[in-house]
């Protein structure tokens, strides 16, 4: 009986979620959008009232930290973050777009963001 317990148990905890990151945004109506890169640790600028609607988007420092229109509309930038030129360090999802939006900077769902050291 022990035996068993002791298998159960190692079973229970050798389990493991590799199922990926699981999208928390932009899953609206049928329009569930794959995530199509993972950001880590990228440092960038905030930057306010952009878009035509008083959105604040991520500027990435690096290319190879960015999408395809180069900067990212976070779905859940908290409040705080909402400064114009503010330095941050983020991590993060960018999603998929599709052909028929228009849009004018990249979809992105934050999963982490602090200031940057200045």
């Amino acid at each position: 009986m022990k035996a068993i317990i002791l298998i159960l148990f190692f079973l229970t905890v050798s389990c493991s979620n590799d199922d990926g990151p699981i999208p928390g945004c932009y899953q609206e109506e049928s329009r569930n959008r794959r995530i199509t890169h993972i950001i880590k640790e990228a440092t960038g600028t905030m930057l306010g009232q952009q878009c035509g609607d008083g959105s604040f988007l991520l500027d990435p420092d690096s290319e190879n930290q960015s999408g395809p229109l180069g900067q990212f509309y976070p779905c859940n930038l908290l409040e705080e973050f909402e400064v114009d030129g503010v330095r941050v360090v983020f991590s993060g999802y960018l999603y998929e777009s599709f052909d028929t939006e228009d849009k004018c900077a990249d979809l992105f769902e934050i999963t982490e963001i602090r200031l940057a050291d200045q």
